[in-house]
């Protein structure tokens, strides 16, 4: 049994290993993608949409929804999808294009549990002709009976891009202004400069790096918007007491810990559509609406949160790039607040930086014994992984051996002390632990082991000064978390 254990654990850790191996590899290749958008001086707008996808592996046609299907969101009201072209051009050449029962217009999945969405639409266009090798060309206009811009564009996809093109056409005198984001992780051979003013022309663009525990914004992203950042009236928040009954009856004295139980009310009971603001024309719904009907897009659930903690005596704003996340004061530090997952409040302009330290003692405890064969025991230790809901570790088999991306960690100084009580006449196999792990500058842990009579008194320590790791650091972050997880288990002997 233990054999058999021991292999599903070797298993598990090579396949997680393969799998990060494998996820490098492109399932396929954007030989062409093209964004074209044409504001018009009558108040209407034009977004002509091209790629031209090469499918290199059988995953592409079930991966990613857009290889062997496409699907355009629009609104009827103020929208009109027209097809220019779609077709599969196979390996020997033949031309296979997509018959006209192949496109199906439908209700976006995510707008069937809210009535306020139902009158969108969705153009889903499924590809014929498929096979390896095969290359997928999808061509289609939006024309829009608005002239708004407001679009984030990611620069790296799912798959590497060989050639990508990004133009916009405007009145003279219509400003379209352009700002980058995530610069410090512009691929090599792409500069700034040569995004921020007229046409964009990339080419040989690497796929998204699929690394675990990567910073958040490590890919580079253009925005393009032709009136002010603060177009949305999103960061207009009213007070709005109706939900106030729902959500403070399980208030208590810690400040932060309300806020955060009305995020959850909001986050559990308020429907997300993932509706871009370009398909309502850029409008949203009043708090009271998106109460009402139980559902909201991003900016609008940022805006009911805000409001309900305006009401309840909290100063609260609307903020983020999407004006998707909300920030609230408590005393005289502002938290970042997430309105759609259930993360931890982080302390606003420290998010990243800030040093989680502290200690915990968690006293004596009886330790976790298993008996083997000839007299021997083997004792079990949980290894803290969390401060504070934090957490600041990372299991070392969660690691590959390499790494070519930064990773995103925690500051910490932490220290974690447990004095583990033994049966009587267990003595520990070999020497007391007393290992430790330094690299000026960058961290330190320590782990020490000592056993005092039928206790065994555990201390570890952790100490690491950056949160960004760079891949030139990896191998010394790495080696740190192996040593904090280390000695988990202890082998024990009778007399």
């Amino acid at each position: 049994m233990k054999k058999t254990l021991l292999i599903a654990a070797l298993f598990s850790i090579f396949n997680f290993q393969f799998s990060i191996l494998r996820a490098q590899q492109p399932d396929a290749v954007f030989r062409l993608l093209r964004h074209e958008w044409t504001l018009n001086s009558d108040g209407t707008s034009d977004y002509r949409y091209r790629h031209e996808v090469q499918i290199l592996r059988n995953r592409a046609l079930t991966a990613y929804a857009d290889k062997g299907e496409t699907f355009v969101v629009y609104n009827p009201d103020i929208e009109e999808v027209t097809v220019n072209a779609v077709y599969t051009i196979q390996l020997d050449g033949k031309r296979v294009d997509m018959p006209q029962n192949a496109f199906i217009h439908q209700l976006p999945a995510e707008c069937a549990d809210c009535g306020r969405f139902n009158h969108l639409r969705e153009l889903a266009m499924v590809h014929t002709g498929m096979e390896i090798g095969c290359i997928v060309v999808v061509d289609y206009t939006v024309h829009r009976r608005h002239n708004f811009l407001h679009e984030t564009l990611p620069l790296l996809r799912e798959c590497p891009v060989e050639r990508l093109e990004i133009k916009v056409n405007a009145p003279r005198d219509m400003e379209v202004r352009r700002d980058l984001l995530g610069e410090q992780y512009l691929p090599a051979g792409v500069t700034k400069a040569s995004l921020l003013s007229g046409d964009i022309v990339l080419r040989n663009l690497p796929q998204v790096p699929r690394e675990p525990f990567m910073p958040e914004n490590i890919v580079p992203t253009l925005r393009l918007f032709n009136g002010p950042v603060e177009f949305s009236p999103a960061v207009e928040v009213e007070r709005f007491a109706a939900a106030s009954d729902a959500v403070v009856k399980d208030f208590g004295r810690d400040p932060l810990a309300n806020v955060v139980s009305i995020r959850n009310f909001v986050l559990d009971n308020i429907h997300l559509n993932a509706i871009h603001p370009r398909h309502l024309n850029y409008t949203r719904a009043t708090a009271a609406e998106v109460w009402n009907s139980g559902c909201g897009t991003a900016t609008e659930k940022a805006v009911l949160l805000a409001s309900i903690l305006s009401n309840e005596g909290f100063s609260a704003r609307v903020m983020g790039e999407q004006f998707d996340q909300v920030a609230v004061y408590i005393d005289t530090l502002e938290y970042a607040l997430d309105p759609h997952h259930r993360t931890p409040p982080t302390l606003l302009g420290k998010a990243i930086d800030v040093e989680h330290s502290g200690t915990i003692n968690n006293g004596e405890v009886q330790a976790t014994i298993d008996t083997l064969e000839g007299g021997f025991y083997r004792m079990s230790i949980p290894i803290t992984t969390r401060l504070n809901g934090v957490s600041v570790t990372i299991d070392p088999k969660h690691l590959p051996a390499t790494r070519t991306m930064p990773l995103q960690a925690s500051m910490c100084d932490i220290t974690v002390t447990t004095t583990h009580l033994l049966p009587k006449g267990l003595k520990l196999v070999g020497e007391d632990v007393n290992e430790s792990y330094s690299v000026p500058g960058f961290g330190s842990v320590e782990v020490s082991l000592v056993q005092k009579g039928s206790k065994i008194v555990e201390r570890r320590r952790l100490v690491l000064k950056q949160s960004i790791i760079p891949a030139a650091d990896y191998a010394d972050f790495r080696q740190l978390m192996a040593l904090w997880y280390s000695h988990s288990t202890l082998m024990l002997r009778g007399k």
